[in-house]
Formats: C-alpha cells, structure tokens, sequence
C-alpha cells in the first residue's frame, strides 16, 4: 500500500497560516491587560481599545475595496510581516501616546488582515458548503486560541510579557509562509 501526501490546498495554507498567529494570540490576550496597566494603567484601557476599533473600522472598507481590484493575498502576506514589526514595537513603548500610537496602526493592519482572511476564505469555499467550511475554519481558530490562552498563564510567569511580543513577532512572520502557496485567480 503506497502512502500519498495529501494535496495541499488555498483553504490548508490559509488555516496553517491562521492557526500560528490564533495560537500565540491566545497567549497574548488574556495578558494584554495587564500590559496596559504596567505602561499607563487600566485606565488608558477603553481609549487604548477604542483607537484599535474606530481604526480598524474605518479601514475595513477600504480594503475591501482595494482586494477586489488587487487580490486578497498581497493584503495578507503585507499584513503579516506589518503584524510582525508592530508586535516589536511594543517591546520599546515607554509611554500611553506611543500605546496609542501603536494601536492606531494595529487597528488598521488588523482590517487588512481580517477583511482580507474572511474575503478570501469565503472566495475559495464552494456556495454549497460555505458555511459549513467557514465554521469549520472558525471552530479550529477558536480552539487553538483557547490553547493558546491555557499556557499564556506559564509563558508569562516563567518568562515576562516581553516574550509574548517577540514570540508573536516570529509567529506573524512564520505565518507568512504558507501564504506564498496560495492560488489566487484574479
């Protein structure tokens, strides 16, 4: 009996990149708090997340737009090293207007990414079953996000916060690579 690697498809590549970043950003989330507390207390928590929200929000439509002219996966691939370098500069905030600084720009790497992931995720699932695949696909991100969360606890105790931005830093840019396989028809 001959073993056959099974084909990869744009659908594998998408969730392979999905599920590392969903990973370590289960094992930020939880810790993100505290992290604003330590740069400029809890206060600075609702304006810290409300840039991040109204930037994304603002910027969700224009993207949008712009991958239906350019494609999906030049959105992405640029989304996740941006993803990367923004996750570093949190290791140099010293202040609450660089927190901010960096949440604006968070906000809108964050509707690049995501208009472009579900834009494409829903251009390359069959009518019939998209919803079936999509929730399928959102089952797996959720599941390895809560994995993520169960050992934030022991990374950041063990380690520091520090860690969790370099470490989401290298998961963004490792992320990028089954990227590069995809097929997209424009």
């Amino acid at each position: 009996m001959e073993f056959r690697r099974p084909k990869l498809g744009n659908f594998s590549y998408l969730l392979m990149s999905s599920l590392i970043t969903a990973l370590m950003g289960g094992v930020f989330g939880p810790f993100y708090v505290l992290y604003i507390q330590k740069i400029g207390g809890l206060d600075n928590f609702g304006f810290a997340f409300g840039i991040f929200m109204i930037a994304s929000s603002l910027t969700s439509y224009f993207v949008g737009r712009y991958s239906d002219r350019v494609g999906r996966k030049p959105f992405m691939i640029f989304s996740s090293f941006v993803g990367a370098v923004l996750m570093l500069a949190y290791t140099f905030i010293t202040s609450v207007a660089q927190l901010f600084a960096i949440q604006l720009f968070f906000g809108v790497n964050d509707a690049i990414w995501s208009i472009s992931e579900k834009t494409f995720l829903g251009d390359i699932t069959k009518r019939k079953s998209r919803g079936r695949t999509m929730g399928k696909y959102d089952l797996m991100i959720g599941l390895i996000q809560g994995v993520g969360m169960l050992i934030g606890g022991i990374v950041v105790s063990r380690m520091g916060f520090e860690i969790i931005f370099y470490l989401m830093a290298a998961a963004n840019v490792v992320s990028t690579i089954p990227l590069f396989f995809i097929k997209e028809k424009r």
